[in-house]
Protein backbone atom coordinates (compact mmCIF):
# COMPACT_ATOMS: atom_id res chain seq x y z
CA UNK A 1 0.00 0.00 0.00
CA UNK A 2 1.13 3.31 -1.38
CA UNK A 3 1.38 5.98 1.65
CA UNK A 4 0.39 9.43 0.40
CA UNK A 5 2.15 12.07 0.43
CA UNK A 6 1.00 14.74 2.83
CA UNK A 7 0.32 18.19 1.16
CA UNK A 8 2.64 20.85 1.98
CA UNK A 9 1.35 24.18 3.48
CA UNK A 10 3.31 27.17 2.93
CA UNK A 11 4.54 28.51 6.28
CA UNK A 12 2.40 31.35 7.37
CA UNK A 13 4.90 35.02 7.65
CA UNK A 14 4.64 35.77 11.09
CA UNK A 15 2.97 39.05 11.45
CA UNK A 16 5.41 42.25 11.48
CA UNK A 17 5.19 43.84 15.24
CA UNK A 18 2.61 46.63 15.13
CA UNK A 19 3.62 50.15 15.58
CA UNK A 20 1.86 52.23 17.88
CA UNK A 21 0.23 54.55 16.28
CA UNK A 22 0.71 58.14 17.03
CA UNK A 23 -1.10 60.02 19.45
CA UNK A 24 -4.18 62.31 18.18
CA UNK A 25 -3.82 65.74 18.53
CA UNK A 26 -5.68 67.20 20.79
CA UNK A 27 -9.19 68.60 20.75
CA UNK A 28 -8.16 72.39 21.91
CA UNK A 29 -5.32 74.92 20.99
CA UNK A 30 -3.82 78.07 21.09
CA UNK A 31 -4.99 78.95 17.77
CA UNK A 32 -8.18 79.89 16.73
CA UNK A 33 -9.25 79.52 12.70
CA UNK A 34 -9.17 83.25 12.66
CA UNK A 35 -5.27 83.21 13.13
CA UNK A 36 -4.38 79.99 11.46
CA UNK A 37 -6.00 81.85 8.29
CA UNK A 38 -4.38 85.12 8.88
CA UNK A 39 -1.15 83.29 9.16
CA UNK A 40 -1.52 81.10 6.43
CA UNK A 41 -2.55 83.83 3.48
CA UNK A 42 0.40 86.11 4.99
CA UNK A 43 2.51 83.16 3.95
CA UNK A 44 0.53 81.86 0.85
CA UNK A 45 -1.37 85.52 -0.36
CA UNK A 46 -2.62 83.86 -3.50
CA UNK A 47 -3.97 80.73 -2.02
CA UNK A 48 -7.95 79.57 -3.10
CA UNK A 49 -10.40 79.39 -0.64
CA UNK A 50 -10.32 75.84 -1.08
CA UNK A 51 -6.83 75.17 -0.53
CA UNK A 52 -7.34 77.13 2.60
CA UNK A 53 -10.04 75.51 3.86
CA UNK A 54 -8.07 71.96 2.84
CA UNK A 55 -4.84 73.12 4.89
CA UNK A 56 -6.49 74.13 7.70
CA UNK A 57 -8.83 71.93 7.69
CA UNK A 58 -12.21 73.43 7.44
CA UNK A 59 -14.86 74.11 5.44
CA UNK A 60 -14.51 76.45 2.39
CA UNK A 61 -17.49 77.63 3.41
CA UNK A 62 -16.23 78.24 7.18
CA UNK A 63 -12.78 80.06 5.22
CA UNK A 64 -14.73 82.01 2.95
CA UNK A 65 -16.75 83.40 6.23
CA UNK A 66 -13.24 83.94 8.21
CA UNK A 67 -12.16 85.84 5.55
CA UNK A 68 -15.25 87.89 5.23
CA UNK A 69 -15.21 88.81 8.27
CA UNK A 70 -10.91 90.01 8.50
CA UNK A 71 -11.91 92.08 5.09
CA UNK A 72 -14.54 93.74 6.98
CA UNK A 73 -12.10 94.84 10.08
CA UNK A 74 -9.54 96.12 7.29
CA UNK A 75 -7.29 93.72 8.50
CA UNK A 76 -6.88 91.35 5.37
CA UNK A 77 -7.63 93.11 1.44
CA UNK A 78 -8.66 91.00 -1.11
CA UNK A 79 -7.23 92.43 -4.39
CA UNK A 80 -8.87 90.73 -7.75
CA UNK A 81 -5.90 89.59 -10.14
CA UNK A 82 -7.25 87.58 -13.32
CA UNK A 83 -9.55 84.99 -11.37
CA UNK A 84 -7.80 84.53 -8.24
CA UNK A 85 -7.93 86.44 -5.45
CA UNK A 86 -4.78 88.06 -3.47
CA UNK A 87 -4.61 88.21 -0.47
CA UNK A 88 -2.68 91.27 1.98
CA UNK A 89 -2.50 91.44 5.71
CA UNK A 90 -2.36 94.95 7.24
CA UNK A 91 0.03 94.45 9.93
CA UNK A 92 -0.27 97.89 10.80
CA UNK A 93 -4.22 97.33 11.93
CA UNK A 94 -3.07 94.74 13.67
CA UNK A 95 -0.75 95.96 15.78
CA UNK A 96 -3.51 98.63 17.20
CA UNK A 97 -5.97 95.82 17.75
CA UNK A 98 -5.81 94.64 21.49
CA UNK A 99 -8.33 92.21 23.04
CA UNK A 100 -9.53 93.72 26.47
CA UNK A 101 -8.21 97.42 25.43
CA UNK A 102 -5.16 99.00 26.84
CA UNK A 103 -5.93 99.26 30.22
CA UNK A 104 -6.13 95.87 31.10
CA UNK A 105 -5.26 93.58 28.09
CA UNK A 106 -5.17 89.73 27.57
CA UNK A 107 -2.95 89.75 25.18
CA UNK A 108 0.25 91.80 26.66
CA UNK A 109 1.41 94.32 23.80
CA UNK A 110 5.00 92.48 24.07
CA UNK A 111 3.44 88.77 22.91
CA UNK A 112 1.48 90.54 20.27
CA UNK A 113 4.39 92.69 18.79
CA UNK A 114 7.05 89.91 18.84
CA UNK A 115 4.63 87.30 17.11
CA UNK A 116 3.24 89.77 14.41
CA UNK A 117 7.06 90.95 14.00
CA UNK A 118 8.46 87.73 13.47
CA UNK A 119 5.31 86.76 10.83
CA UNK A 120 5.72 89.83 9.24
CA UNK A 121 9.62 88.93 8.43
CA UNK A 122 9.03 85.86 7.05
CA UNK A 123 6.20 86.45 4.57
CA UNK A 124 8.46 89.16 3.51
CA UNK A 125 11.27 86.70 3.00
CA UNK A 126 9.29 84.52 1.09
CA UNK A 127 8.46 87.17 -1.74
CA UNK A 128 4.50 88.62 0.26
CA UNK A 129 3.85 91.64 -0.28
CA UNK A 130 2.45 93.41 3.62
CA UNK A 131 1.57 96.58 4.76
CA UNK A 132 4.36 96.50 7.53
CA UNK A 133 3.49 96.72 11.52
CA UNK A 134 3.97 100.43 12.83
CA UNK A 135 4.46 101.52 16.09
CA UNK A 136 1.28 101.85 18.28
CA UNK A 137 0.88 104.50 20.98
CA UNK A 138 -0.99 103.19 24.07
CA UNK A 139 -3.97 105.55 23.38
CA UNK A 140 -4.41 104.33 19.99
CA UNK A 141 -4.52 100.92 20.99
CA UNK A 142 -7.91 99.52 20.01
CA UNK A 143 -10.00 97.13 22.02
CA UNK A 144 -11.52 94.06 20.14
CA UNK A 145 -15.11 93.25 20.94
CA UNK A 146 -16.52 90.61 19.05
CA UNK A 147 -17.43 87.48 18.57
CA UNK A 148 -14.65 86.25 17.33
CA UNK A 149 -10.90 86.29 18.17
CA UNK A 150 -7.51 85.27 17.35
CA UNK A 151 -6.52 83.29 20.50
CA UNK A 152 -8.21 80.64 22.40
CA UNK A 153 -8.88 80.72 25.99
CA UNK A 154 -6.15 78.11 26.36
CA UNK A 155 -3.53 80.94 25.19
CA UNK A 156 -5.35 83.89 27.70
CA UNK A 157 -5.10 81.38 30.62
CA UNK A 158 -1.47 80.60 29.40
CA UNK A 159 -0.39 84.41 29.32
CA UNK A 160 -2.01 85.39 32.58
CA UNK A 161 -0.39 82.51 33.96
CA UNK A 162 3.17 83.95 32.29
CA UNK A 163 3.06 87.13 33.45
CA UNK A 164 1.89 85.44 37.09
CA UNK A 165 1.44 82.01 38.37
CA UNK A 166 0.11 82.69 41.82
CA UNK A 167 -3.22 83.35 40.15
CA UNK A 168 -6.08 81.42 41.74
CA UNK A 169 -8.72 79.74 39.35
CA UNK A 170 -11.20 83.10 40.48
CA UNK A 171 -8.91 85.27 39.26
CA UNK A 172 -7.80 83.78 35.93
CA UNK A 173 -11.47 82.77 35.16
CA UNK A 174 -12.10 86.58 35.29
CA UNK A 175 -9.01 88.13 33.47
CA UNK A 176 -9.90 85.55 30.86
CA UNK A 177 -13.92 86.20 31.48
CA UNK A 178 -14.91 82.56 31.28
CA UNK A 179 -16.27 80.85 34.25
CA UNK A 180 -14.36 79.01 37.17
CA UNK A 181 -15.73 75.32 35.95
CA UNK A 182 -14.16 76.27 32.38
CA UNK A 183 -10.66 77.72 33.65
CA UNK A 184 -10.31 74.27 36.03
CA UNK A 185 -10.79 72.52 32.90
CA UNK A 186 -8.61 74.63 30.57
CA UNK A 187 -6.15 73.93 33.29
CA UNK A 188 -6.58 70.99 33.67
CA UNK A 189 -5.81 70.11 30.16
CA UNK A 190 -2.18 72.16 30.26
CA UNK A 191 -1.38 70.36 32.99
CA UNK A 192 -1.74 67.10 31.14
CA UNK A 193 -0.18 68.31 28.37
CA UNK A 194 3.20 68.80 30.27
CA UNK A 195 2.47 72.54 29.70
CA UNK A 196 2.15 73.75 32.90
CA UNK A 197 3.03 72.29 36.40
CA UNK A 198 1.71 72.43 39.19
CA UNK A 199 3.39 73.32 42.46
CA UNK A 200 1.16 73.38 46.04
CA UNK A 201 2.56 76.14 48.38
CA UNK A 202 0.79 76.39 51.40
CA UNK A 203 -3.39 76.39 50.34
CA UNK A 204 -2.43 77.73 46.92
CA UNK A 205 -1.36 76.73 43.57
CA UNK A 206 1.46 77.95 41.93
CA UNK A 207 2.19 77.24 38.29
CA UNK A 208 4.81 77.10 35.98
CA UNK A 209 5.10 76.63 31.93
CA UNK A 210 7.34 74.09 30.57
CA UNK A 211 8.48 75.64 27.40
CA UNK A 212 9.78 72.50 25.99
CA UNK A 213 6.30 70.99 26.13
CA UNK A 214 4.80 73.94 24.49
CA UNK A 215 7.12 74.31 21.60
CA UNK A 216 6.39 70.19 21.34
CA UNK A 217 2.45 71.05 21.42
CA UNK A 218 0.89 68.73 18.71
CA UNK A 219 -1.77 71.26 17.98
CA UNK A 220 0.94 73.31 15.87
CA UNK A 221 0.55 71.01 13.24
CA UNK A 222 -2.63 70.07 11.04
CA UNK A 223 -2.50 67.21 8.60
CA UNK A 224 -1.62 69.25 5.70
CA UNK A 225 0.06 71.81 6.97
CA UNK A 226 2.22 73.58 10.19
CA UNK A 227 2.86 76.59 11.77
CA UNK A 228 6.51 77.82 10.93
CA UNK A 229 8.85 77.02 13.17
CA UNK A 230 10.14 80.41 13.63
CA UNK A 231 7.14 81.55 14.94
CA UNK A 232 6.20 78.83 17.78
CA UNK A 233 10.09 80.38 18.75
CA UNK A 234 8.89 84.19 18.68
CA UNK A 235 5.51 82.64 20.53
CA UNK A 236 7.92 81.00 23.17
CA UNK A 237 10.28 83.74 23.56
CA UNK A 238 7.76 86.44 24.01
CA UNK A 239 5.82 84.05 27.04
CA UNK A 240 9.43 83.86 28.56
CA UNK A 241 9.96 87.43 28.62
CA UNK A 242 6.35 88.28 30.48
CA UNK A 243 7.27 85.35 32.84
CA UNK A 244 11.02 87.05 33.53
CA UNK A 245 9.62 90.25 33.64
CA UNK A 246 7.71 89.39 36.78
CA UNK A 247 10.83 88.42 39.23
Amino acid sequence: MIARARPSHPRRARPAPSRAAPAPAPSWNFLTNYALILVYVALHPDSTVRTIASDIGITERAALAILRDLDDEGIVDRAREGRRNVYSVNFGRLSAVRRGGSASPRTPRPFVDGVLKMLYEIAKERGAVHRPPRPIAEHEAEARQGTWAFFTNHMLILLALARDGNRTVRELAGEVDITERAAVAILNQLEDAGIIRRHREGRRNRYTIDFAAFEDFRGWTSPSWRIPEQLIAAAIEAIRGLTASRR
